[in-house]
């Protein structure tokens, strides 16, 4: 973890301990290279650029991650997945599909209503974006219930009580302590899973742990809702993605480059015509006509 010294084979454990500059400082001057990386996953020789700032430290500046950590990493790459484990272990390849094809007809009859997303064809798509989950988050509780026991159901509910209370913009120390409540209810009834045999080896995963580290960040940062990387996510799609699509795939860096650089120049030159008044209809409607003269 980067906000704690709890390691990869046990994020479980509480009382961890923050990491800090002073405690940095202290691990590099008593142990050897190789005790601060296994067994307190320190790198000695990096030093990080907040290190010269008396009032910054790199590790407290990381802000919680709504979507990475909650909607696609908990919910879509964990709880989803184990259910269908689940079903798996339990009823065999056969039986799994067709209780599958049941809870997508019970996500696919979700009625229309304002703020909900309809699936015709289930969740069964290729390619999952931040939007999907988030949709699917509203139906997919009452499309398992039936299909698996009791616990996770419960587990589900427990954890999307925590994400619509962490996703508020106005967060309380009530609202904080209906938050810690539901965490440990998704810990206790999470255990479900380890118990049918789906995660035989506990739940030591960085994003299931990160949600431990949300109330202290909320009392640094604010409400969370504002802080979702989903907003510099969507310039990653203007800056990255569309860009690669449409270069020719063949050493593309260079042609993203100039494509994002000629887009800065257009944008920066509808700026300055409008600055000028050069894009009004009147002015559009003056170029338009001296154009079409030009061609007699």
């Amino acid at each position: 973890c980067l906000r704690c010294f709890a390691f990869p084979n046990n994020l479980d454990a509480l009382d961890n301990g923050l990491h800090g500059r002073e405690v940095t400082d202290t691990l590099c001057e008593e142990f050897n290279y190789t005790t601060l990386w296994e067994e307190w996953g320190v790198i000695s020789d990096l030093v990080p650029f907040t290190n010269d700032y008396p009032h910054a430290g790199i590790h407290e500046l990381l802000s919680p991650d709504i979507l990475h950590q909650i909607v696609k990493g908990t919910f879509k790459d964990h709880l989803v997945m184990w259910v269908e484990q689940y079903l798996l272990q339990e009823h065999g390849k056969t039986c799994t599909k067709e209780i599958l094809d049941d809870i997508n007809r019970h996500i696919a009859a979700a009625p229309s209503f304002a703020g909900l997303r309809r699936f015709p064809e289930g969740h069964g798509f290729s390619q999952w974006t931040g939007n999907d989950s988030k949709a699917l988050m509203k139906v997919y509780l009452p499309a398992i219930e039936g299909h698996v026991p009791q616990d996770i159901v419960q587990c589900f509910h427990a954890f999307l009580e925590f994400c619509y209370i962490v996703r508020q913009d106005i967060i309380t120390e009530d609202t904080l302590k209906k938050l810690s409540d539901a965490l440990q209810c998704f810990h206790q009834y999470q255990k479900i899973f380890q118990d049918t045999g789906v995660r035989i080896n506990g739940f030591s995963l960085l994003r299931q742990h990160s949600l431990t580290h949300y109330i202290s960040l909320i009392h640094m940062f604010g409400a969370p809702n504002g802080l979702c990387s989903s907003i510099t996510e969507s310039k990653h799609i203007k800056a990255i993605k569309e860009p690669w699509r449409r270069s020719s795939k063949f050493n593309a860096l260079g042609q993203m480059l100039l494509t994002n650089q000629r887009l800065n120049k257009i944008a920066a030159s509808r700026v300055d015509f409008t600055a000028r008044k050069m894009l009004t209809s009147c002015a559009v409607s003056h170029l338009r006509m001296s154009f079409l003269l030009a061609q007699y």
